[in-house]
């Protein structure tokens, strides 16, 4: 039996790394993932420091214990295919840019959604309208199980 995953923000960037390196996942919902790790890492800096952004992230990615270079969503999610993609976001999402999920759709193959919400900030789809949020997720698992 396939497994489903539903991931938000890293655990959708996550869901979908895993969903590209393990054949079990039959489907995955990302809400408001990255595309990368990096990037993301580097936009909130210059969004908080901008004139030390750039020491402050080569400084901070040498101490990591890991390559942050390696959490990249978007080198990975066009394996995931012929298995299903859903990606969720808030358009009013001020940490991860709403244009990741676009990105993200458009690099991954077939079958896959996007689902953009106006009214949405960061993970904020389901409570903007549980219902309509349930629904959506539970009949995309079903179309793809």
């Amino acid at each position: 039996m396939p497994i489903g995953l539903i991931g938000y923000s890293m655990g959708g960037a996550v869901a979908l790394i895993s969903a590209s390196r393990d054949e079990r996942v039959g489907a995955v919902v990302a809400d408001s993932p990255f595309a990368s790790e990096r990037e993301l890492v580097r936009a909130l800096l210059r969004k908080q420091i901008c004139p030390l952004c750039s020491p402050v992230a080569a400084l901070s990615e040498r101490l990591l214990p890991y390559d942050p270079a390696e959490v990249d969503p978007l080198k990975e999610v066009a394996k995931i295919a012929p298995r299903a993609c859903l990606f969720i976001h808030g358009l009013r999402d001020r940490t991860c840019d709403p244009e990741d999920s676009v990105r993200l759709y458009e690099a991954a193959g077939d079958p896959k959604g996007l689902w953009l919400l106006e009214g949405a900030g960061h993970c904020d789809a389901y409570f903007l309208d549980r219902e309509a949020y349930c629904d959506r997720v539970a009949a995309f698992f079903e179309e793809h199980f």
